[in-house]
């Protein structure tokens, strides 16, 4: 769309454009912003550094640089640091990520971790993030951090719009000297509610029990167990 200057360039016998910025581009009603960039005409391949950015709707994505394939609708970012940022104000933050701009998903494969507006942290290995509904999946070594609880569990999914953290199997919480195993639940963090389920067991120092399911209310730390509970 812009820039400040342009022009042919003959790189071993390839035609590129070379831009040089501040230069903007538009594909697929998704920018993509960077101070240079070599545009290869013919496999239509754009090399872009310095300040990279790509905005779609209200996700905003920035690194180092990129490389976007035009024919695939696919930009990699590559970089010290790769930050993705919804409307909602989380922060997801990797070193490798992919951006399908026709789809509006993005997944990363080498680790990555994702702050919450409220200040909650989730980090797994792999993952991915659905702009169109808002939602972040997380998979393989997942830990959920909140100001007091730590989750550890297989996989993980974030509803930003519901402010909703749903557990999968293998799913281990602590807080303080308190420990609790299952294999499935979810958090509501906006009525500070937390659900177990499948296989229930928890510790203290001084107690033991096990139920079918269990809640926990954070704001008056009370506990209610139901299905075959034993204490």
């Amino acid at each position: 769309l812009s820039s400040k200057s342009a022009q042919m360039v003959d790189i071993e016998g390839a035609s590129y454009r070379k831009v040089i910025g501040p230069a903007r581009f538009l594909h697929n009603g998704t920018y993509l912003l960077c101070d240079t960039a070599l545009w290869n005409v013919e496999t239509k391949v754009i090399e872009a550094w310095g300040n990279v950015s790509i905005l779609q709707d209200e996700t905003v994505l920035t690194s180092d640089k990129l490389t976007y394939f035009i024919d695939l609708d696919l930009a990699e970012f590559r970089g010290s640091i790769v930050q993705l940022t919804d409307k909602d104000h989380n922060t997801l933050r990797t070193r490798h990520l992919d951006y399908n701009t026709a789809d509006s998903v993005a997944v990363f494969q080498k680790g990555g971790a994702m702050r919450d507006k409220d200040g909650q942290i989730i980090e797994s290995v792999k993952g991915t993030y659905d702009s169109k509904v808002k939602l972040f999946t997380f998979t393989d070594n997942v830990n959920m951090f909140t100001d007091s609880v730590f989750v550890k569990t297989n996989t993980l999914t974030y509803d930003s719009p519901k402010n909703l953290a749903t557990f999968g199997y293998n799913t281990n919480a602590w807080k303080a000297e308190n420990m609790l195993s299952a294999n499935g639940g979810w958090y509501d963090r906006e009525r500070e509610v937390f659900f177990f389920r499948n296989d229930v067991h928890v510790m203290s120092d001084s107690q033991e029990g096990w139920c079918d399911s269990l809640f926990f209310y954070r704001n008056t730390s009370d506990v209610e167990m139901l299905g075959n509970a034993q204490v």
